[in-house]
């Protein structure tokens, strides 16, 4: 597979997972003018963020490749911490803490993409049923998306007050809640047919 088409398919997760996000901004604040003015302030912000996500996918996508080839992919460690949205935002007493935990995550999603960017097939899915298990395959969705994780471990430094990191972190939450149980859904879908 190459890169391109994991990053293709990467990018269209990352999208999905911005739509849910909205979705549940909309669904906790109703219709109506609070909803309407939530959802445009929202909107603008996981915009933001999207383009930050897709960014890191590249990055990480990157990575991947050059594990693929065999290559010392450490120098995509600076670039994903400098576009990190976390760590850029991040103004805590365990920033060390923090890169570290960033780093490592980094680190497994690229050797988790690397067998999909190295595969024979020219579609995403069919490679991941192809390269691991339905047990690993879901595992590996679960690592990738569970961020609101990262939120609460280090939300002193990353929000100005409990009351936005609580909001904020519900919003993630559910967000990746409902995209992990679509891309079970789909991995159901794979294994079912290989």
């Amino acid at each position: 597979m190459t890169k391109r088409a994991v990053l293709r398919t990467y990018q269209e997760i990352l999208e999905q997972l911005t739509d849910e996000m909205l979705t549940v901004v909309k669904e906790e604040f109703g219709g109506g003018i609070l909803g309407s003015l939530a959802s445009t302030g929202v909107g603008k912000v996981t915009k933001r963020l999207q383009a930050e996500m897709e960014t890191q996918g590249r990055i990480v996508v990157e990575y991947a490749a050059a594990l693929a080839r065999d290559e010392d992919g450490r120098r995509y460690e600076r670039r994903f911490l400098q576009t990190n949205p976390v760590y850029r935002r991040y103004d805590g007493d365990d920033e060390s803490e923090l890169e570290a935990h960033l780093l490592n995550h980094f680190e497994q999603v690229g050797m988790d993409l690397e067998p999909l960017v190295a595969s024979e097939h020219d579609d995403f899915w069919h490679a991941m049923s192809d390269e691991y298990n339905r047990e690993a395959a879901e595992a590996l969705i679960d690592r990738h998306f569970d961020q609101a994780e990262t939120f609460k471990r280090f939300k002193g430094g990353i929000f100005t007050s409990s009351t936005v990191a609580e909001k904020v972190i519900s919003v993630v939450e559910e967000g990746e809640f409902r995209l992990r149980d679509d891309l079970y859904a789909r991995l159901d879908d794979v294994y079912e047919e290989s």
